[in-house]
This record gives structure tokens, sequence and C-alpha cells, in this order.
């Protein structure tokens, strides 16, 4: 009987401890998360109102210190901007598509130390504007720092257009 209750007490320590592990806070959990928010509010779907499209950039904007730099290497464009040129950037752009779907794919995120970290991976816009189909992927570089326990983009680099 004893033998029985050690066997039903180990492991009930090990689904624990496997629980803890799997859904424990962490800072990589912390950053997907924001990246998941860019998915779902960069995307936009034909029927979104224009409140709607607003309060999805304001999320986005939120995503970024202020002020945040922009480096474009194709373009040979780099500029920091603050967090509401960055809001009404990201409403025009929306605006320009009827439809759109964000995702981002191959991430890859290194942390250091010092509450900052590397995101690397390949962003993948589709949708439609003005009746025309627009298909987009670029390689990203983004430096995120954790201000106040929230992980913020510092910096995001458009490393390369990739050709499809």
């Amino acid at each position: 009987m004893n033998v029985k209750k050690i066997l039903i007490a180990v492991l009930l320590a090990g689904v624990v401890g496997l629980l803890a592990v799997r859904f424990w806070p962490s800072d990589e959990r912390a950053i997907r998360a924001q990246l998941s928010l860019i998915e779902e509010a960069g995307s936009k779907q034909s029927s979104e109102q224009p409140v709607e499209s607003l309060v999805k950039a304001t999320q986005m904007a939120g995503l970024f210190n202020d002020p945040c730099r922009l480096i474009v290497a194709a373009a040979r464009h780099a500029d920091a901007y603050p967090r509401k040129q960055i809001q009404d950037r990201i409403v025009m752009v929306r605006a320009l598509y009827s439809e759109v779907q964000v995702t981002l794919h191959d991430i890859a995120i290194v942390l250091a130390e010092n509450h900052t970290a590397v995101v690397r991976g390949t962003i993948r816009l589709r949708g439609q504007s003005k009746g025309e189909v627009i298909a987009d992927v670029q390689e990203l570089r983004a430096e995120m720092g954790k201000f106040d326990g929230t992980w913020l983009f510092t910096s995001v680099e458009i490393v390369e257009v990739l050709e499809r």
C-alpha cells in the first residue's frame, strides 16, 4: 500500500513539474506573444471597420519603444520614430490594403543577459490592394529590450526583400 502511495506521489510531482516548465512565464514566451500580436493586429479582413483598424494600429504601436529605430537596407533608410508616428504609419499602410494576412516564419530569438534580445525571421504579407493581389516576403532583424517587464522593439531592420 505504501509503494502505491509513493508511486502516485512521484507521478503527481512529475506532472506538476512538467506543467510548471511548460507554462511558467519566460522571456522567450513573452517575445513570441508580442510577435503573435503583430500577426494578429497586422492582418486585416475586408469587413474591418475604421475604428477596429485604429485599435489594431494602436496595439501594434504599443509594441515599439518610444523612439524606435527603423532601418530599410535596400532603400538605404535609417531613422528613429516616436510611437505616435509609428502608429500613424501603421494606419496608413493598413489603409492601402482591402485585406491582408501577416505571418511570421523561421523566428529565431537570441536572449542576452542585459534584458535585450535579437529576433530574426521572415515576414510575409499576402492580400489585396486596389484589386491587385499582393505577396511580399521580407527578411527582418529586430532588437528588443525589456522595459518595466514588457518586451518592446527598439530597432527593426528590413534586411532584404526576398523574391518569390
